[in-house]
């Protein structure tokens, strides 16, 4: 019943595999460069977002916390630039609980804002299993447009193109109604291989992507490929990714 749009990108558009040959994140696919990650939080934030952000180490190959103190955004994209890092990731939190994601793609962009809700950390997943620290699997379902495609990409390139199967270790990522559902398991064989069985890590959440921009986090002066209002919403069968 989806309302079909012209931006719906089909398996054999040429066009679209041009575009992706020489957009900001296919040099991270042919493993020209490998993707280095910054995470950190907004000011004055909670140990609850502090924790919730060093989850993430478990979760990303080659991501670093460091906390925010005073330093602005501007400040902290310059520091990563200048220490060759790929992505900034910063969180941020409301009534204590993780509220707000942006990721910046070094060094030219874009920035993409997301809502964040219905985040769950390790320790509150019932029977959760550990990280092991292998490059993981990565899923992604259900990105559709040319919009969508897009933000795959840029989640995929948080991630080392060399996934190492016998960690077992696997992300997702699938959009449902322009809601992107993130989760981290490990998967185990049992009576001899012929049956596979789930363990949750963590952590879990719920994105919703708010706008995409042009560049690296440049506040109000941006230019926006995307910018979600709430007047887009009038179709119930209309989505965006």
């Amino acid at each position: 019943m989806r309302v079909q749009e012209d931006s719906i990108v089909t398996e054999n558009n040429q066009e679209v595999k041009i575009d992706e040959s020489l957009d900001e994140f296919a040099k991270y696919y042919s493993g020209e460069i490998e993707p280095k990650v910054l995470i950190t939080t907004k000011k004055k934030s909670t140990s609850r977002l502090t924790d919730f952000c060093q989850e993430f180490i478990g979760v990303i190959p080659n991501v670093e916390y460091y906390d925010r103190q005073n330093f602005s955004v501007t400040e902290i994209v310059e520091f990563c630039k200048k220490r060759e890092y790929t992505d900034l990731i910063i969180l941020s939190e409301r009534n204590r609980k993780p509220d707000g994601m942006c990721i910046v793609h070094l060094p030219e962009g874009p920035t993409a804002h997301f809502k964040v809700s219905n985040t769950w950390n390790r320790k509150s997943i019932p029977g959760h299993g550990n990280p092991t620290g292998y490059n993981p699997e990565l899923i992604l379902q259900g990105f559709d447009t040319r919009l969508g495609q897009r933000m795959a990409r840029m989640f995929m390139a948080l991630f080392p193109q060399k996934p190492e199967f016998r960690g077992r270790c696997v992300v997702t990522m699938k959009n449902q109604r322009d809601f992107i559902f993130f989760r981290h398991h490990r998967y185990l064989f049992k009576d001899e291989g012929r049956k596979v069985v789930l363990q949750e890590v963590g952590p879990r959440m719920t994105l919703k992507l708010k706008s995409l921009q042009q560049g690296t986090f440049q506040g109000k002066n941006a230019q926006h490929e995307f910018m979600y209002q709430a007047n887009m919403q009038v179709s119930r069968k209309k989505f965006f990714l």
